[in-house]
């Protein structure tokens, strides 16, 4: 009786583990990580970000934006999310691409670039 009671106990270990650490959990967990959200929306196509060691993998000047690094700073996150989603121009234009993550993704984005500083 001793014996199953060890394995019924390992199997509810193994359950509850395999609940706390579903990919929908670490998905969820990863989406407020601003710089994993800037790859994996693939930003790093077009921009820099040098102060996170980012380089863009464009090889093309047309499509080469910005090195993010110190640019949003000093913008309004409220004017990065509407320009994130071409909801408005920032020095007269319109982002290439829209963002089309969710507004907790947009909003750990831009907090993260707000934080990128030159060094």
């Amino acid at each position: 009786m001793k014996a199953t009671l060890t394995l019924a106990g390992a199997i509810c270990a193994l359950l509850l583990f395999l609940a706390v650490a579903t990919p929908a959990t670490v998905a969820a967990q990863a989406k407020l990580d601003g710089k994993a959200i800037f790859l994996a929306q693939k930003c790093n196509l077009c921009h820099d970000v040098s102060s996170a060691a980012i380089t863009a993998t464009t090889k093309s000047a047309a499509l080469k934006g910005p090195d993010l690094t110190g640019k949003s700073s000093k913008r309004d996150a409220t004017l990065l999310n509407n320009y994130l989603r071409k909801k408005a121009d920032v020095d007269g234009k319109k982002h290439k691409k829209e963002f089309t993550g969710s507004d907790e993704e947009i909003g750990a984005l831009i907090a993260w670039l707000q934080q990128q500083e030159k060094k």
